[in-house]
C-alpha cells in the first residue's frame, strides 16, 4: 500500500473522475446525482469477542472500492465483477491498516482477513454506476487474543489522516455469542469502548433475548455509575449553598480536536504531557463559557483535572498519575464558580459546537432537589435557573452562659473606713495615752465617713463558705453537645476566614487551629481526591463525663471522653459518594467569660464504618 499522500492523490483523481460522470450526464440521474455530490463511506461491522479469538465482520458497500482504489468501468459505467473482486482483494491490506481494535491499556491488536464473501455479486455480470452503494462485499477479520481484555475500543480511519470522503461505521458487538450493545455512526478518528465482562454468565437462549439484553444494560449502567459511553461528553452542573461546580467528562480524542495537545507518541500521553495540558484545557473551557450567580459575572476556578483510562467507574476517586491511551482515555474537569451567596439565580452559557460535540446535555442538581436535563445547543447556547425558595445555612445551637460561681459582696471603701475608725477609738480608749482627744475625734471621723461611702467602692470576691453548684451530668451533656454540633456546622460557611469566626463561638482562641485542621482533616475524603464532604448526620454513640480542675479564668470545667460517627456526602458526575467514620477523643469543656468553649482535644482513633457510592437519582 502506498502512502496516505499517495492514497489521497488516487482518491483526488477518483472523485474528479466522478465528478466528470456527474457532468457528462450520461448515467446519473435524481437521488444517485446527490450520493455523488455527497460522497460518504459507509461500513457495517459485527463484532464477536469469543474466548480467544475476537471475529470481525466488515460489510463493505462497493462504493468503496471505487473510492480507494483503481476500479476500471466499461463505456456505460458498468463496473465488471472480476474487476471488482480483484479490487476487493486489494481492500484487504486498507482494512487492517484502517480499521484497529485496542486493547484495555490502548495497545493495537494484530488481524488477519480470513474470509471474503462476494455472494451479493453472483447474479451480475457487472455493477452500474448508480448501483454502487447497493451491493457490498463482506470481510472476515480474525484477531488473536493472548489474555481476555476488560475493555475492547475500536476506531477507524478510512481516508488516512486528513480523509477527502467522510466514513462512518455502525457498531455491534456480541460477546461469546450474545448481543451486548450497538452504535451507529462511528466517525473518522472517533473510537469507542466497549466494557467486557468475563464473568457474566448467560446461555444460549439469551443471544437474541431483548429483556436479557435490557437487564444486562441496565446492569452495565448500574456497574459504570449511569455514564456508560466512552466517546460520549458528560456535563453537569451543581448548584450549592456556597459555589457553583461544572464537571465535564470529556474523551481525550474530543479535547484534542478542541486544543492542540502536544504528545510524542501518536498513541500514548505520558504524565509529564498530561501536566503541561491541564492549563491549555483550562484557559479552552474558561473562554467556551460564562456563568452570573445572581446576576454578577463569576470566573471560575480549576479545581481538578485528571486523566482516566477506561477502568475507572468512581471519577471522583484519588487516581495515581501515569500513561494513558489516546483512544480510550477521558479527562475529568471540574471548574467551580464561588457563590458570594446563595445563589438564587443561575445563567449558565456555553459556546462550543462541533461535529463530536453538536449539542451539550448537562444535568443540573440543584441542592437537595430532582435533577434536571437541559439541552444548550447553537441555537440556544443560554439555560437559566432560578428558585423563590428561601435558604439560610445552619444556624448554631445556642447555649445558655456558664453559671457565675458564688461570689461575697465587699463594700471596701467602707471597711477601710471603718478599720481606720476602729484603730484611732482604741488608741483613743488606752489609758495614760496623750492626745486622747483627738484619737477619738479622729475615729469618730472615719466611723462617719464609713457610713457615707458604704453604696460606693464595692468589690466582689469568691465566697468563702458557699460551694457553687455542680454541673448534672444532663446539663454536661447538652453543651458538650451543642458545641461539639456547632463545630461542625461552622465547615458549611464559605471560605477559612467564615469558618474561623464561627469556630471561635465554640472553641478557645489557643486550640482554634489545631480543632480546625483536625475537623477539616475528618470530612476530608482522601479517596475522593480531598473535596470536603458535606455533614449529613452526626450520632454521639456514647460518653462519660469526669472533673477536672478548672483554669483561673474557668468557672465551671468538665472533662468529656466521647465517641460519635459523623456520616458525609460528596457529590460528583452525579455519584453520591458516602462516607461515616467512628471517632473518639477526649474533650475539655470550660465555662469562661465568653461562654462555653473547648479548651482541650485530644483524639484516641478515627475508624472508617462505611463508604457507599450510588446515583443521584
Amino acid at each position: 500500500m502506498g502512502s496516505v499522500e499517495e492514497f489521497g492523490n488516487r482518491l483526488g483523481q477518483r472523485l474528479g473522475r466522478i465528478a466528470a460522470c456527474l457532468a457528462s450526464g450520461v448515467c446519473l440521474w435524481g437521488a444517485a446525482v446527490d450520493v455523488r455530490a455527497h460522497p460518504i463511506s459507509l461500513t457495517s461491522s459485527l463484532i464477536n469477542v469469543g474466548e480467544e479469538i475476537i471475529t470481525v465482520e466488515l460489510e463493505i458497500m462497493v462504493e468503496d472500492l471505487l473510492f480507494y482504489h483503481e476500479l476500471e468501468h466499461d463505456r456505460e459505467f458498468v463496473f465488471p465483477v472480476d474487476g471488482i473482486r480483484e479490487k476487493a482483494r486489494d481492500h484487504r491490506a486498507f482494512l487492517l491498516s484502517y480499521f484497529q481494535l485496542r486493547d484495555g491499556e490502548g495497545y493495537r491488536l494484530e488481524g488477519t482477513v480470513d474470509e471474503i464473501d462476494f455472494s451479493d455479486l453472483d447474479e451480475v455480470a457487472g455493477v452500474h454506476f448508480d448501483e454502487l452503494m447497493a451491493y457490498s462485499v463482506v470481510y472476515t477479520l480474525e484477531y488473536s487474543l493472548d489474555a481476555q481484555p476488560d475493555f475492547l475500543t475500536v476506531t477507524q480511519t478510512f481516508g488516512g489522516t486528513d480523509p477527502v470522503v467522510p466514513a462512518e461505521m455502525d457498531l455491534s458487538l456480541f460477546h461469546r455469542g450474545v448481543h451486548i450493545e450497538s452504535v451507529g455512526g462511528l466517525s473518522h478518528r472517533s473510537a469507542h469502548t466497549f466494557a467486557l465482562d468475563w464473568d457474566m454468565e448467560f446461555d444460549e437462549a439469551e443471544a437474541g433475548d431483548v429483556e436479557s439484553a435490557r437487564e444486562r444494560r441496565r446492569a452495565r449502567e448500574a456497574d459504570q455509575l449511569g455514564i456508560t459511553s466512552y466517546s460520549a461528553v458528560y456535563s453537569y452542573v451543581y448548584i450549592t449553598d456556597t459555589e457553583i461546580r461544572h464537571e465535564m467528562l470529556i474523551p481525550l480524542l474530543t479535547l484534542e480536536d478542541w486544543v492542540p495537545l502536544e504528545r510524542a507518541d501518536p498513541d500514548f500521553m505520558s504524565v509529564e504531557e498530561q501536566e503541561s495540558a491541564v492549563p491549555l484545557i483550562f484557559e479552552f473551557l474558561d473562554s467556551q463559557q460564562r456563568m452570573k450567580i445572581n446576576g454578577n459575572r463569576v470566573e471560575p476556578r480549576l479545581e481538578r483535572a485528571d486523566f482516566f483510562g477506561p477502568e475507572y467507574r468512581d471519577f471522583a476517586s484519588e487516581t495515581p498519575r501515569s500513561e494513558v491511551s489516546v483512544h480510550n482515555a477521558r479527562v475529568g474537569v471540574i471548574l467551580s464558580f464561588p457563590a458570594p451567596e446563595i445563589p438564587r439565580q443561575m445563567t449558565f452559557e456555553w459556546d462550543h459546537f462541533d461535529e463530536r460535540i453538536p449539542l451539550l446535555r448537562p444535568r443540573i442538581y440543584a441542592f437537595e432537589e430532582e435533577s434536571d436535563d437541559v439541552l444548550i445547543t447553537t441555537f440556544d447556547p443560554r439555560y437559566e435557573w432560578e428558585t423563590d425558595r428561601e435558604r439560610e445555612l445552619s444556624g448554631l445551637t445556642e447555649i445558655a452562659p456558664p453559671e457565675a460561681p458564688p461570689r461575697l459582696d465587699l463594700p471596701v471603701l467602707s471597711l477601710i473606713a471603718g478599720s481606720g475608725a476602729l484603730v484611732f477609738a482604741g488608741l483613743g480608749l488606752r489609758p495614760r495615752r496623750a492626745r486622747r482627744g483627738g484619737f477619738l475625734v479622729m475615729a469618730g471621723v472615719l466611723a462617719a465617713t464609713s457610713v457615707a461611702v458604704a453604696p460606693y467602692g464595692h468589690a466582689t470576691v469568691p465566697h468563702p463558705f458557699e460551694e457553687r453548684r455542680a454541673l448534672s451530668d444532663e446539663d454536661s451533656l447538652r453543651i458538650f453537645q451543642a458545641l461539639h454540633e456547632n463545630v461542625y456546622r461552622a465547615f458549611e460557611r464559605r471560605g477559612e476566614e467564615e469558618i474561623y469566626e464561627v469556630l471561635r463561638q465554640s472553641v478557645a482562641g489557643r486550640l482554634l487551629e489545631d480543632m480546625y485542621l483536625e475537623i477539616l482533616a475528618g470530612i476530608r475524603m482522601r479517596e475522593q481526591g480531598g473535596a470536603v464532604s458535606r455533614v449529613n448526620e452526626i450520632e454521639i454513640l456514647d460518653g462519660t463525663k469526669r472533673p477536672v480542675s478548672g483554669s483561673p479564668s474557668a468557672f465551671q470545667a468538665f472533662e468529656y471522653r466521647c465517641s460519635w460517627t459523623v456520616t458525609g456526602t460528596v457529590e460528583h458526575w452525579g455519584h453520591i459518594h458516602t462516607r461515616t467514620n467512628l471517632y473518639e477523643a477526649v474533650f475539655t469543656v470550660e465555662g469562661t467569660a465568653d461562654g462555653w468553649r473547648f479548651t482541650g482535644f485530644e483524639p484516641i482513633r478515627e475508624e472508617r464504618q462505611e463508604m457507599r457510592t450510588r446515583l443521584r437519582n
